[in-house]
Order: C-alpha cells, then structure tokens, then sequence
C-alpha cells in the first residue's frame, strides 16, 4: 500500500510512479514475484497505517522510521531521506527557536504521518489542538488561505505538491525542522523474517549496483543510504 507522496509515490497520466515505487518494482521483479505495481493500493494515509499494523502481509511505503514507530514494523531500506518540518508563509515572518513556541500557531497534520506525531512528542499537544486532515494537499490550501498557519510534513513533498496546484513555493519557507531522518518500507510485525531479509538483500544489491542512484537522480531526490 502507499499514499499520494509525490515524488515517492503519485499517480501521473494514470499510472503510479515515483522513486518508492520503482524501487519495489524492480524488487519484485528480482525476487520473480507474481506482485506488480498494479498490485499496489493507493489509500488514505492514517487508513492504510491501520491496516499495515493489524494485518498479516501487508507493506506501506514510503515510511519515515521514528522512535515511536520502530518497534511497530519490520523495515526495509532505506530507501530515501526524510525531512519533517514546519512551513509557514514567509510574508507571515514566524520565527520558532525552541518547541515550546510552536504552541501558539494553528499547525495542520496528516492523520498518523510522521509530522503529527513529532509535533505531540516535541510540544505535548494532542491531535485534539491540531488541524488533522487525511491528506496533504488540504492542509497546503488551508494555509494558501490563512487557514492554518503552520504545516507539518515532508519538505520535499510540499514543495512538490504546490507546484503542482499551482502555488509558487517561492512564497514559503520552513520555519522549523522538526526531524531529519530516512523514509522505509514498512512490513507488519509478523512478516516472516526471511522475506524481510531477502528483500533487504535485494535493495543492497540495487544500491551497489547504481540502479537506485539513477533512481533517485531522476526525481532530484537526496541519496538516502
């Protein structure tokens, strides 16, 4: 399973691409799985987190690996960098040096993404003082009006997702970074440890051999290693 996190993972001219995605496809064909992109359900974030942690066989991708979340999946990667901030308007000039200032502003979440749980650990807010919304591109329009004054997420995939709706990134800034870390692919608990293994087997030799380097170039990502 995966979400809309483009560049990782989008639908273009009906088709889901993204580094994430070609990434486990040349996987899956490696292993000589009966599993194809086709085979890959685009859903709701915080949905599709529910069921990667309550259902056998299941992956969702692309996942940043938390502290909070370590112990709940069984990971393989990584498979790209991951830098979880805070963007704001840069006429709204906000400046945030410490977490406790974050406490003032409305802050808009994507139900169970890595940026709502790192805003709760950082400040003590719960889900309750947030703006949560199921996707990004609503909280990216709820701060183009005013709506929300601070957005929670990827960095990359903000700045991505404006230029797609038409909004001019240059009119933004990240005003905190709220973690740096590395996006996996994460597999539900009781995955059995050798599939786990040969998949990561598997992106190593992708890596070694400079197929994911070509990868991440073409959507002018950062090498996560």
């Amino acid at each position: 399973m995966t979400e809309l996190f483009p560049p990782y993972n989008f639908v273009e001219n009906g088709k889901l691409i993204g580094s994430s995605v070609e990434l486990m496809a040349l996987m899956l064909q490696r292993m000589e799985s009966r599993k194809t992109v086709d085979d890959i359900k685009i859903l709701p974030w915080a949905r599709a987190y529910r069921i990667v942690l309550d259902q056998k066989d299941t992956a969702l991708f692309a996942m940043t690996k938390t502290e909070k979340r370590k112990n709940l999946f069984k990971w393989v990667g990584p498979i790209s960098s991951a830098k979880n901030v805070l963007i704001a308007k840069k006429e709204k000039k906000i400046r945030i040096s410490c977490p406790k200032e974050i406490k003032k502003y409305r802050i808009g979440v994507v139900r169970r993404d890595a940026g709502e749980q790192l805003v709760i650990e950082k400040t003590g807010l719960t889900k309750n003082d947030l703006d949560r919304a199921t996707n990004a591109i609503s909280n990216i329009k709820k701060l183009a009006m005013n709506r929300i004054d601070l957005f929670a997420y990827d960095e990359n995939v903000v700045k991505w997702i404006m230029k797609k709706e038409g909004i001019n990134p240059d009119g933004y800034e990240t005003v905190y970074i709220l973690d740096i870390g590395l996006h996996f692919f994460a597999f539900n608990k009781n995955t059995p440890a050798s599939l786990i293994n040969r998949m990561q087997n598997i992106l190593d030799e992708i890596k070694s051999e400079g197929e994911y380097d070509n990868i991440m170039k073409k959507y002018h990502l950062s090498i996560g290693r």
